[in-house]
């Protein structure tokens, strides 16, 4: 491992050639994909030995180069090149080549397949369907079900309340605050079982068993089955105030018993995706925030509506941005309310414009980067990590690229914490899909494992780190200055870390907000 650097290339150069007794059956892509299932759902006592003998058994069935992809898969590390957009627009030109449609219509077709996924992300049922009705008729067979969770809609960060106004220019918005706890989808079955996804389509449903108990009490009986997008933070009942997302974060990740339960949690609802069967995704964002009221009540503490309002006035905005961070919020969530206001699901959308109080006068947005190196400390930090090398992901080349050093915004106590950390996650050399420069010097390379929430003051054009390498300069990168840690995200797994080209979009919209700062100063 050490010498190779990939766990796939190790399992194929220890690959047995002595001779079995019995042959094993060769391998299948039916029954790799059965085994695996198998292996997903096993639980309870021995399942981790029950795991590794199937695992075991599948190796040693293993021949040539499939060892190394079985394990691959298994890491869910596949590298080659492939992600999961260029799949679906695969299957939707396969689909018009079969069908022996028009080449015209190889482009609508590729965005049929995306927003198919967008709704119903289960291959097992597009493509039964796609083979059945033809990719024309998929949006109509394939549409947004109970019980399986999509991904949430997103926010565009933006820098101020002058922006916003700008941007929604005659357009009817609304603003709500925007809370610091997790995204989370509940889903609640027609027989009353109720399913909790995270952000990332994670079944949280073990973590939050309180939640499964009183959401039933808080929908009015006409309700049968919804779908509500909302988020969850930590609650002081007694006080009846937000707690910090840090406080959120101290809860076990599954198998919560209710008795042990110390953290307290109250929803807030701000999205209904689906009621009483009737999907809403294409309805706008007015309907849906009308059926949201109408069909839950609220219980302190337990279940509340997003704070919003309806206002145009910049002043009142202001105000209103001041009054979500005295109630313990980030910011605001801007939304358009009757026009452009479908829900649009795993979409950064511009009809979302993110708002938060530090984002004023500085780089517009914290961002999200993966730790891939590390420096030798001095001074006090002799003997540990002096600093980290943070990097962005690169969607298009499947690659994480260097952004900055960070050795700020750690307390002596989260340094020896994220040090013991990634200590187990030391490899020998850098991956081959790192991307930085040689000048850096870095002394220790990590395994791409976790994802951590850093702010800077801006962002600069960089001769020695790679993020969105040529994209705003021919042969440098993006860097950014004066960064500092604000926390670990437990909710997002590496390739959910910003990408190169939200940083270079950070970037262009930076040199436009200065621009513009510089005319104001000017007119002045």
């Amino acid at each position: 491992m050490k010498t190779l650097g990939d766990l796939g290339l190790v399992a194929k150069a220890s690959r047995s050639t002595q001779r079995l007794m019995v042959k094993p059956t060769p391998l299948t892509c039916i029954k790799v994909l059965e085994s695996f299932r198998i292996i997903a759902k096993e639980s309870g006592k021995e399942s981790q030995d029950k795991k590794r003998a199937r695992i075991k058994a599948l190796l040693v069935a293993a021949t040539d180069c499939e060892p190394q992809y079985l394990v691959r898969l298994l890491q869910a590390k596949m590298r080659i090149g492939l992600a999961e957009q260029t799949v679906l627009v695969a299957l939707g030109h396969a689909a018009v080549y079969s069908e022996q449609l028009p080449v015209s219509q190889l482009e609508e077709a590729g965005k049929i397949l995306k927003h198919t996924y967008s709704v119903l992300p289960i291959y097992d049922k597009i493509i039964p369907a796609l083979l059945k009705e033809g990719v024309c008729k998929l949006p109509e067979v394939c549409k947004f079900t109970l019980g399986v969770p999509v991904g949430p809609m997103l926010a565009k960060p933006t820098k101020g309340v002058s922006e916003i106004l700008d941007k929604f220019q005659d357009v009817k918005f609304t603003c709500e605050y925007k809370y610091d706890g997790e995204r989370a989808q509940i889903h609640y079955m027609e027989d009353g079982s109720v399913e909790i996804y995270s952000r990332n389509a994670e079944r949280n449903t073990g973590k939050f068993p309180d939640v499964v108990n009183f959401i039933a009490a808080c929908k009015k009986p006409s309700v049968t089955s919804f779908v509500l997008d909302c988020e969850v933070v930590a609650f002081d009942r007694e006080k009846q105030k937000i707690l910090p997302f840090q406080v959120l974060s101290t809860r076990a990740r599954k198998g919560v018993i209710i008795s042990d339960i110390k953290v307290q949690v109250c929803i807030f609802a701000f999205d209904l995706l689906s009621l009483n069967g009737r999907p809403l995704l294409q309805e706008q964002l007015k309907v849906r925030r009308e059926c949201l009221y109408d069909s839950f009540q609220e219980e302190p503490g337990k279940f509340l509506f997003a704070t919003a309002k309806e206002s145009n006035d910049l002043e009142e905005i202001q105000t209103f941005l001041e009054e979500a961070v005295n109630n313990s919020c980030e910011g605001l969530i801007i939304k358009t309310l009757e026009q452009d206001a479908t829900y649009d699901p795993a979409k950064r959308s511009l009809n979302w414009l993110k708002l938060k109080k530090d984002y004023m006068d500085s780089i517009g947005d914290s961002l999200d980067l993966v730790p891939i190196g590390a420096f030798h400390g001095r001074g006090k930090r002799t003997g540990g990590y002096g600093a980290f090398l943070l990097a962005c992901y690169d969607e298009e080349n499947e690659e994480y690229q260097s952004i900055c050093k960070i050795g700020t915004g750690f307390t002596e106590a989260m340094l020896e914490e994220r040090s013991t950390s990634l200590q187990t996650k030391v490899i020998p050399n850098p991956k081959s899909y790192y991307r930085y420069g040689e000048a850096l010097g870095v002394q220790v390379w990590f395994e791409p494992t976790e994802v951590w929430e850093v702010k800077a003051a801006d962002l600069s054009i960089s001769p020695v780190h790679r993020a969105a390498n040529g994209v705003v300069d021919p042969i440098k990168g993006i860097s950014l200055r004066f960064p500092r840690l604000l926390r670990v995200r437990e909710d997002k797994n590496p390739e959910q870390a910003t990408t190169a080209e939200q940083v270079a979009d950070m970037y262009r919209a930076q040199k436009i907000h200065h621009a513009g700062k510089q005319g104001d100063d000017d007119d002045d």
